[in-house]
């Protein structure tokens, strides 16, 4: 069962609603379309292009596809003001990514999941996603980090973000559904 409601995501100075149509929760999990992120480059088509996906393949219907850019940044903030996670819970961030068949660039320079908590607590991986593109054709979940609020003001921001900013190598050819939030299970 989805709760239907409104609330606020605040990225780099810019407020937008995600409405039921970039945000669904239920019991196990929150899910941020790629629409509801800030994404550089975003509104260029040279580089992202806004594509259609089916309801089997989507809850939301659009994804975020790649089309090439040497400097990749995805950032999302959730407001815990708008939404009550457990404090006594771990939770896993996860990127809903497909890579295309001519996907590129994704095997010389890792990218880097990061996740920050009101406390200004970060916890930073790092990944090089050219192992994901041998099964490109399905959707596949990429491990962003976790995270916990037992110490943090529980009316702040959690901050996700995927970059790779340092090198000038091109990369291409993802398509980004969204991001799940969920309990981490032990």
């Amino acid at each position: 069962m989805q709760r239907k409601f409104t609330m606020a995501l605040t990225g780099m100075g810019n407020t937008m609603l995600a409405s039921e149509e970039f945000f669904k929760m239920d019991k196990k999990e929150i899910h941020l379309s790629s629409r509801a992120m800030r994404i550089t480059w975003g509104n260029d088509c040279r580089f992202w292009q806004w594509t259609n996906l089916s309801k089997d393949e989507s809850c939301f219907g659009l994804g975020a596809e790649l089309i090439q850019v040497n400097w990749i940044e995805v950032v999302s903030l959730l407001d815990l003001a708008k939404i009550r996670l457990d404090p006594m819970k771990n939770y896993e961030v996860i990127y809903i990514v497909k890579f295309k068949v001519d996907a590129f660039g994704w095997h010389s320079c890792p990218i880097i999941f990061e996740v920050s908590t009101p406390d200004g607590k970060k916890r930073r991986r790092s990944e090089i996603l050219d192992y994901y593109k041998k099964n490109g054709h399905n959707w596949q979940e990429i491990y962003g980090g976790e995270f916990s609020l037992a110490s943090s003001n529980l009316m702040g921001k959690v901050e996700f973000s995927m970059k790779e900013v340092k090198t000038d190598w091109w990369k291409g050819g993802i398509v980004l559904e969204g991001i799940k939030i969920r309990p981490k299970v032990a």
